[in-house]
């Protein structure tokens, strides 16, 4: 790669998929937005930014109206749905001009995920991964006088090209998120559905299965006036609830305290409800306390499992004593969905089935999720005796240590025809069931 291009128009590109029967409500790409705030909020003399935040599409006509902008920079917020399509996005962008400077970032933007087939094709059209956070990194890309191979690889957080393969540079510590502009604030994203809400980043915990857990355990946490300006930011945007994407609602006490004085201010959950998830063990009197003052709370209990045994293969334990106490007192302040996987490793049909026979005796929702194989996740943290097998582009598990692929496809039909018979949905990637009536 020679030195790209030093203008300053940036085109920035994410897909949804075509929306999830399973799951309905309008969420907004709260990344790309942030990427584009910080861009936005910079303002570099010169520069010109134009995004297409998409859901579904035809990837040759996208491509041709990014080339007909013009950009210098293209950043592609890539997930686990999107990343084909924005492959083929990209590969048409760099035949037309080849000087262009791609950029993929976001969760599936990792040099494992091109190192092997189908995207291993795609890696010659990608110059560099943005690895974790974003938006202070895409920033400094933009602001390079000179986008040389050395003077990308001089940034931190980031993996550029090294002859076949990647070279990873230095992490990037977690930003300040009270330093980063608001997509909300700046009136950039999209009105209605459910509100986008982040007190920390990171997580406590290092559960195989989760990408939470490879970043920096989180420590630095938005204050109250920042949360407080950001409640009346999205409450402009005639949202029915807040999605809080922290890793959990009571992993970071910091943060906790922070956003309910917030809330206390700015009364926001008085008019809006909160859907939130929550790590069972860790549930105290101040989180139910905090729960029964909103409007309309709904909570997700992350167990992937009720037995222990398969827990141990992805690195979390279960209490079924405490579980059954906690349980109670959330009931009390929320409505509840628990949440179990299907295909982990160490797990097989029968004691799957029991887990889902256990959870369907609760009185609240449940999400079945099926495991996908994320690539800071399982991808690279599952030992080999789990002997992964698993679709390339969806990432979902195919066959693992205690599934074979037959068992894990009828148990998927078991939960569709379930799912119809109990009035739930089923989507691509999980199955949502009502309580039981």
């Amino acid at each position: 790669m020679k030195a790209a291009r030093s203008g300053l128009r940036i085109a920035l590109v994410a897909q949804y998929p075509e929306r999830d029967p399973a799951m309905p409500s309008f969420v907004p790409n709260l990344g790309l937005r942030m990427v584009e705030a910080t861009l936005r909020a910079a303002a570099l003399p010169g520069l010109v930014c134009r995004v297409w935040d998409l859901t579904g599409g035809d990837p040759e006509r996208v491509a041709r109206e990014i080339t007909a902008f013009d950009p210098d920079i293209v950043g592609f917020s890539a997930y686990l749905w999107s990343l084909p399509f924005l492959c083929r996005v990209a590969a048409l962008i760099k035949q037309d001009d080849p000087d262009r400077l791609v950029v993929f970032g976001g969760p599936s933007a990792r040099p494992v995920m091109f190192a092997r087939p189908p995207f291993s094709k795609a890696a010659d059209d990608v110059d560099l991964l943005v690895i974790n956070e974003g938006e202070e990194t895409f920033l400094e890309i933009v602001s390079l006088e000179q986008r040389t191979p050395a003077a990308l690889g001089t940034l931190r957080g980031v993996a550029v090209r090294d002859g076949a393969g990647w070279r990873e540079t230095p992490a990037r510590p977690l930003a300040n998120l009270d330093s980063l502009a608001s997509p909300y604030a700046l009136n950039l994203v999209q009105h209605g559905g459910l509100g986008v809400l982040q007190t920390y980043r990171g997580c406590p915990f290092t559960c195989s299965f989760c990408e939470w857990g490879t970043m920096e355990s989180p420590k630095r946490v938005r204050a109250v006036d920042h949360l407080t300006q950001e409640f009346e930011a999205i409450a402009g945007h005639d949202v029915y609830a807040a999605l809080l994407v922290d890793a959990g609602l009571n992993l970071n006490r910091n943060a906790f305290l922070n956003l309910r004085r917030a809330a206390e201010e700015s009364g926001f959950f008085e008019r809006h409800g909160l859907i939130c998830e929550v790590y069972p063990a860790a549930v105290r009197q101040e989180h139910l306390d905090f729960l029964a003052t909103v409007s309309n709370a709904y909570v997700g209990i992350g167990l992937q499992s009720f037995d222990n045994a398969v827990l141990a293969h992805v690195d979390r334990t279960y209490d079924e004593r405490r579980f059954d106490e906690t349980f109670a007192k959330l009931d009390a302040v929320a409505s509840l969905a628990v949440e179990i996987i299907l295909g982990l490793p160490g797990d097989n049909p029968e004691t799957f089935r029991r887990n889902f026979e256990r959870a369907r005796r609760l009185p609240c929702a449940l999400r079945v999720y099926h495991c996908v194989v994320l690539p800071s996740g399982l991808m690279v943290r599952s030992p080999p005796e789990h002997r992964l097998d698993y679709d390339p582009v969806s990432l979902k598990m195919l066959s693992c240590t205690g599934w074979s692929e037959a068992a894990l496809a009828a148990e998927c039909r078991f939960l569709t025809r379930q799912a119809s018979l109990q009035g739930g949905r089923s989507g691509e990637f999980f199955w949502t069931f009502p309580p039981p009536r």
